[in-house]
């Protein structure tokens, strides 16, 4: 199962839709959803590594688009939808202590935050919550996100061959490793704010 369902994200790579649901999924991932881009961006930077930086645009459009709607959020609905996607991860009194203490060094926080594949909606809703400025906002969020997609890109451009065929040989070990980083990071994230 796990080898046809690698085998259908490698394909759909080449599907005229593929670049919208990767759009679609780094969109939502930045503002409400807990499924990263990464399972998808992979296999379609790998079966088109010519296509990897244009994969890592796509992501990146999708990342800051939907880090305003997160900021939106944090802004206009922290009392209602904020509150509760926080809640969702438990961080309230992190939250709290966040909104007490991080203005001077948001920004930092943000960039950091955005360079890791630590989920990074609550990032963008907590800078919403904080008021904190728009423009520093959109170019921590751009720097940080576009480069976190541009170094996978030119990781599978570069490497692309050998990462498939490591992949491919250790496919059940490659899925794991995927899934304890994306599951690790809604484990490490308490630990980090």
């Amino acid at each position: 199962m796990l080898k046809r369902a690698y085998d259908w994200c490698v394909s759909y790579a080449s599907h005229p839709a593929a670049p919208w649901l990767l759009f679609a999924l780094t969109f939502v991932e930045s503002s409400i959803s807990p499924l990263p881009p990464i399972p998808l961006l992979l296999p379609m930077c790998i079966a088109r590594p010519d296509r990897a930086l244009f994969y890592a645009g796509v992501c990146s459009l999708g990342a800051v688009l939907g880090g305003y709607v997160g900021y939106g959020i944090g802004f206009l609905l922290y009392d209602s939808l904020g509150a509760w996607l926080i809640g969702i991860y438990g961080l309230q009194e992190k939250a709290a202590h966040l909104i007490a203490t991080s203005q001077d060094y948001w920004f930092w926080v943000l960039v950091t935050k955005g360079l890791t594949p630590i989920p990074f909606k609550i990032v963008t809703i907590m800078s919403g919550f904080l008021h904190f400025d728009l423009w520093k906002f959109t170019v921590g969020m751009v720097v940080s996100r576009a480069s976190f997609f541009v170094m996978i890109a030119l990781a599978l451009r570069f490497y692309g061959d050998d990462i498939r065929i490591f992949i491919e040989k250790h496919l059940p070990m490659a899925a794991l490793a995927l899934l304890a980083v994306v599951v690790g990071g809604f484990f490490v994230l308490p630990m980090v704010l």
